[in-house]
């Protein structure tokens, strides 16, 4: 942990003054100097114990007792918990290399990248433009040394810099990302898109079913997975939509796991679709939702909730000249808790 949090500052310290040097516009997000106020505690509840208690949709059915086998292969039992935890930030940048969750530096000191971040122009002729985007470890729990059960629900116990999609190639290229996603094609046609319509429905009304796994909600099409939007639309919604294709992606490669679920109690699943009930998103910058007009009291929201609930009610999140966009992952984890230890998640 020393050595993260010193390579942390050292990093900090030398691109920082590159920086100033160079006078970018890569913003600042303050991300461990806001912590207190800008953090969806409430997004912790709520928890299940002994399978009791609320759950969401492909959590492990309820059960009090349940068992794992130790490295022998036999056996041990305990009792089951269910809770969600921060686990992850994902940052969405127009820059590339820019990295506001590390106080707004530059990781390189030039523009080179096997994707971009400008603007371009379709076939149509309309504007798109591109996002980078940064995947952080963020174990508050772990941190903090909070809430914290060791091994149940991650082995990350630091901030860490996880992925990077300037060093993907199909991140920025549609057609070279069909050679990870090829059922693209099955979803491009109407009949999918009605689909699709009915999951927007249902998940603004609170009912997120793992059985749409190849829609977005609310948020537009989770094909292809690449960063390419089109230009001009709102920035809350284009960067929920991205962080959903960032997260099938990074299932698909193998880089995320499913937690939720009876086989992912004492050890997460290699998983080739994104598990949407997993997850929850709370934005951090530019306008975190953990502030006073959050309608109904919501710091945080499920994956393809319509922006008009969690945004737009709001005032709208965002602020001119900030661009950036940062997003707290908040993951649900089944765990098997053993009393010579705890078996769980761990990725």
């Amino acid at each position: 942990m020393r050595f993260t949090l010193i390579s942390l500052i050292f990093l900090v310290a030398l691109f920082s003054t590159q920086t100033k040097a160079q006078g970018n516009a890569c913003n600042n997000a303050n991300v461990f100097s806001n912590i207190i106020n800008e953090v969806c505690w409430s997004c912790f509840l709520p928890v299940r114990l002994m399978g009791v208690g609320p759950k969401p949709n492909g959590a492990a059915p309820d059960q009090s007792i349940c068992a794992c086998n130790d490295a022998l292969g036999i056996p041990e039992f305990g009792y089951q918990l269910g809770f969600w935890q921060p686990s992850r930030l994902v940052e969405h940048v127009r820059v590339p290399w820019c990295a506001p969750a590390l106080g707004g530096v530059r990781l390189q000191d030039d523009l080179f990248s096997l994707s971009t971040g400008v603007d371009v122009k379709s076939s149509g002729g309309a504007d798109l433009a591109t996002y980078q985007y940064h995947y952080y470890s963020y174990p508050l729990f772990a941190m903090l040394e909070i809430l914290y059960l060791p091994k149940c629900g991650g082995e990350y116990t630091d901030f860490d810099l996880m992925y990077l999609s300037e060093i993907d190639p199909t991140w920025n290229n549609d057609l070279l990302s069909i050679l990870l996603s090829p059922e693209a094609f099955i979803f491009a046609n109407p009949i999918a898109k009605a689909w699709c319509t009915a999951d927007c429905a249902a998940i603004t009304a609170g009912d997120v079913q793992e059985s749409t796994y190849g829609c977005a909600g609310c948020d537009g099409s989770l094909y292809p997975f690449t960063g390419n939007v089109y230009d001009g639309e709102s920035g809350p919604r284009v960067t929920s939509l991205l962080t959903q294709r960032v997260l099938a992606s990074l299932h698909r490669k193998g880089l995320a796991r499913k937690t939720i679920g009876e086989d992912a109690m004492c050890k997460p699943e290699f998983w080739p679709m994104i598990p949407k009930s997993q997850y929850k998103l709370s934005m951090l910058h530019p306008v975190a939702e953990a502030d006073r007009n959050s309608p109904n009291g919501k710091c945080c929201h499920p994956l393809g909730e319509s922006e008009h609930k969690w945004s737009t009610a709001a005032g709208g999140r965002t602020i001119p000249g900030l661009e950036d966009y940062l997003y707290l992952l908040w993951r649900f984890n089944d765990c098997c808790v053993i009393s010579s230890g705890i078996n769980a998640p761990s990725e």
